[in-house]
C-alpha cells in the first residue's frame, strides 16, 4: 500500500556493470543522493523514549491492521464500493494516524515533532558503514555502485524529504563540503535519483559546481510532475492503472500479472477509492510539505500556491518555494549550461513510453513526464511530432535528435548533448537494466565528460532490457536502436530472468522487411536467437519504423502469448560515424533479398495463448467502445 500511494504523490520507488579504472591518487568520492522517502527518520533519538517514524514497514503495519478490523471492514464494504468510504475510513484511522502523525509540519514550515534523520553524518553514511548498519536507500543503485567502486569510496546524502529544494540544497552543500574534507580529495561526483536528481541540479544552481566533477541525474524532477497539482485539486482523478501495475511488477522484481486487480475492481471505484484516501488522509499532510510543493511544475505553481496556501500562515514555506521556482526552476536551462562551461560534466537519463500516474495523456516513465525530467518538447502519448516538424529538424541538424518513434526532440531540451532517453524504463529503475547501469556507472566515473555521440553503446535513444520487458531485438553491426544496409541479421534475446519464451512472429512495420528463424525454437532465461534479414532496405535516410515481436512466454502454470514493439532509424551514411560498429566492413555484403524460409510449426499451447491473447484484446477493444457509449 505504501508503495502505491508514494507513486501516486510523485514519490520515488528505491531505484553486468562496466568496471572503471582510476589512477590511485586522484580517486574522486562519489556521492549518492536517492529519491523520496528514503531517508529513516526518529524522534528521541538516543533516549528511551526512541521511536524509528520512518521507514517503518507500512506495508505490512496496514496489512495487520486490515486482519484485525476485518469485522468492521466487512460491514462497510457495501457502502465504500458505493463511494462512500468515509466509514471504512474511520476504521483504518488509528493506523493511519500512528503512520503520518509524526511527520506532520506546521504551517510555517518548521516540524511539529523533533525529527532526526539518521544516518546522516558522513562518518555514518559511507556505505561501508551503512552496510554494517544494515540500512541501504535505495539499494539497487548502491548495489550497482559498489560494483564500480570500493564501498569506502561511496557516501549516501540522507534528507529530509518532507523539506524544500531550498533547504536540501543547503544540507548537500554542507554534506560535500564534509566529504572533502574527510576524503581530502578536491572534488566529488554525484548521483541523484529523481528527487535527489532534483536536489542535485538545485544545490548546483545555488551554490556552483567547483566541488562537482560528474553529476548524474536518473529520471530527475527537474520540473516537478503535473501528478502533484493533480492530486492537491479538487477534480477526480483518473488513474493509469495498467502502467501502475506494471511499475509495481516491475519493482517487485516478480514476473507476475498484477491485472486482477483491475478485473475484480472496475477503475472507477479504484480512481474514487484512491482520492478519497488521499483527501482523508493526506492531502493536509503534504499542503505543509516544502517539498510537494517543490515538486509542483513552474507553470501551474502560482495559481496552486494561491488557492491553497498564499494566506498569510505560510509565509516561510511560500518564500522557499517561491525561491526555488522563480530563481531555479526558471533558469533551468541557462543554469546547467552555465555549468557545463564551468566544466562540471552534467548528464541526465530518463525514461519514456508510459503514461503518467494521472493518465493526462503525457508521455513519461509513470512518475513524471518527459518534458519535466529533461526540458525536451515531446507529443502526447501515442503521437508523434508530426512529418514537417520531424523533416526540418533532423534534414537541417548535424545529428538527428528526434526519436525512432518520432515523439522527442532532444534538440529542445536542457542539454540535448548530454540527455539520453530509454524507451520503456520506468521511474528510477534504471539501475535493473543493464544497458542502462552500464551508462550510469561510465557517467559518474568518467575521468572526462562524453556525450551521446562517444560510444555506439550508448545511443541517445535505446530500448529498456529490463526483464519484464520479456524481449528485445536488436540490428547487426550498429548501435542499438538503429539499422544500415550493412545489418544482415536481427538479434532476439529473452529477457527473463525465470521463464522460457518461444518466438513466434516478427513483423517489420513500415519497412519492407522479413525475417528468417526457427519459429519453435525454446529461448531460455537470458539466451538469444539470430534472425537473418531479407527485403529491401528502406529509401530514405533517416527513416523510422518498428519491429514487432509476437512471443508465448513459458510460464508455471499458463502460456502467455505477449507483444513487444520497438522502434529503429534506418541510416545509410549520414550517421555512419556515430551508429556503425567498429570494423565493419563497408564492401560487405548487404541484405539478401532472398526469403529464407522458416522452420519448424507453433506448437499447440502457443497456438491457443496466441488465441487467448487476440481474443483478451478483442474485450478491451469492445469495453473500450462500450464505455464511450455509455
Amino acid at each position: 500500500m505504501k508503495k502505491i500511494i508514494s507513486i501516486l504523490l510523485s514519490v520515488v520507488l528505491a531505484f553486468s556493470i562496466s568496471s572503471v579504472a582510476f589512477a590511485k591518487d586522484e580517486i574522486t568520492p562519489v556521492i549518492f543522493v536517492p529519491g523520496y522517502t528514503s531517508s529513516r527518520m526518529f524522534i528521541n533519538r538516543g533516549t528511551e523514549n526512541e521511536k524509528r517514524i520512518w521507514k517503518v514497514d507500512v506495508a505490512d503495519e496496514i496489512i495487520d491492521a486490515l486482519k484485525k478490523e476485518i469485522p468492521s471492514i466487512l460491514a462497510t464494504t457495501g457502502k465504500a464500493v458505493m463511494g462512500d468510504y468515509d466509514a471504512l475510513f474511520k476504521t483504518l484511522e488509528p493506523y493511519a494516524n500512528e503512520i503520518t502523525e509524526y511527520l506532520r509540519i506546521n504551517d510555517d514550515g518548521t516540524s511539529k515533532y523533533d525529527v532526526e534523520v539518521y544516518p546522516h553524518s558522513v562518518e555514518t553514511t559511507r556505505l561501508d558503514k551503512l552496510d554494517e548498519y544494515g540500512y541501504h536507500p535505495d539499494s539497487d543503485t548502491l548495489k550497482m555502485l559498489r560494483k564500480c567502486t570500493s564501498s569506502k569510496n561511496i557516501y549516501c546524502c540522507t534528507l529530509d524529504w518532507r523539506l524544500g529544494q531550498v533547504d536540501n540544497a543547503k544540507v548537500l552543500n554542507d554534506y560535500v563540503d564534509d566529504v572533502l574534507e574527510a576524503t581530502g580529495a578536491k572534488k566529488v561526483s554525484i548521483l541523484g535519483v529523481s528527487y535527489g536528481g532534483q536536489v542535485t541540479a538545485s544545490y548546483l544552481s545555488l551554490y556552483g559546481g567547483d566541488k562537482v566533477k560528474n553529476a548524474v541525474l536518473h529520471c530527475p524532477a527537474l520540473d516537478g510532475s503535473s501528478i502533484i497539482p493533480q492530486l492537491f485539486s479538487d477534480n477526480e482523478i483518473e488513474l493509469s492503472w495498467s502502467d501502475l501495475l506494471k511499475l509495481v511488477q516491475t519493482f517487485r522484481y516478480e514476473e507476475t500479472d498484477f491485472s486482477q486487480i483491475t478485473d475484480i475492481y472496475s477503475p472507477d471505484f479504484l480512481n474514487g477509492f484512491i482520492k478519497a484516501f488521499i483527501d482523508y488522509y493526506l492531502l493536509d499532510l503534504f499542503l505543509n510539505f516544502g517539498s510537494a510543493w517543490d515538486l509542483v511544475p513552474l507553470e501551474q505553481y502560482t495559481e496552486l500556491r494561491d488557492k491553497l496556501i498564499n494566506d498569510g500562515n505560510h509565509k516561510e514555506i511560500v518564500a522557499k518555494s517561491d525561491k526555488y521556482h522563480f530563481e531555479v526552476a526558471a533558469n533551468r536551462e541557462k543554469d546547467l549550461k552555465r555549468l557545463q562551461s564551468e566544466g562540471v560534466n552534467i548528464s541526465i537519463i530518463a525514461g519514456y513510453g508510459y503514461k503518467l500516474a494521472v493518465d493526462n495523456g503525457m508521455n513519461s516513465d509513470t512518475v513524471i513526464e518527459v518534458n519535466s525530467t529533461t526540458g525536451s518538447v515531446c507529443s502526447e502519448l501515442g503521437t508523434t511530432l508530426g512529418a514537417e516538424y520531424i523533416s526540418a529538424s533532423c534534414g537541417n541538424e548535424k545529428h538527428c535528435h528526434i526519436s525512432p518513434d518520432g515523439c522527442i526532440d532532444a534538440a529542445t531540451g536542457y542539454l540535448p548533448e548530454n540527455t539520453w532517453y530509454v524507451d520503456d524504463m520506468f521511474h528510477g529503475l534504471g539501475t535493473n537494466e543493464k544497458i542502462v547501469s552500464d551508462l550510469l556507472c561510465d557517467l559518474t566515473f568518467a575521468e572526462e565528460g562524453f556525450d551521446v555521440h562517444s560510444n555506439i553503446k550508448y545511443p541517445q535513444f535505446m530500448s529498456s532490457d529490463n526483464a519484464f520487458m520479456g524481449v528485445m531485438c536488436t540490428f547487426s553491426s550498429c548501435a542499438q536502436g538503429y539499422f544500415t544496409p550493412y545489418s544482415t541479421d536481427l538479434t532476439l534475446t529473452n529477457l527473463s530472468k525465470k521463464n522460457s519464451i518461444v518466438i513466434d512472429g516478427i513483423t517489420a512495420l513500415g519497412a519492407k522487411l522479413g525475417f528468417g528463424y526457427s519459429v519453435n525454437k525454446v529461448l531460455a532465461p537470458g539466451e538469444s536467437l539470430t534472425a537473418s534479414v531479407f527485403g529491401e532496405v528502406p529509401n530514405a535516410d533517416l527513416s523510422t519504423f518498428s519491429i514487432k515481436i509476437d512471443y508465448v512466454t513459458q510460464g508455471e502454470k499458463l502460456n502467455i502469448a505477449e507483444t513487444r514493439t520497438q522502434n529503429f532509424r534506418f541510416t545509410n551514411g549520414s550517421l555512419y560515424d556515430e551508429v556503425l560498429a567498429d570494423g565493419v566492413d563497408e564492401a560487405s555484403s548487404t541484405i539478401t533479398n532472398e526469403e529464407v524460409k522458416r522452420d519448424g510449426k507453433i506448437d499447440a499451447k502457443s497456438f491457443f495463448a496466441r488465441i487467448g491473447y487476440y481474443l483478451k484484446k478483442l474485450l478491451t477493444y469492445i469495453t473500450d467502445i462500450w464505455n464511450v457509449i455509455v
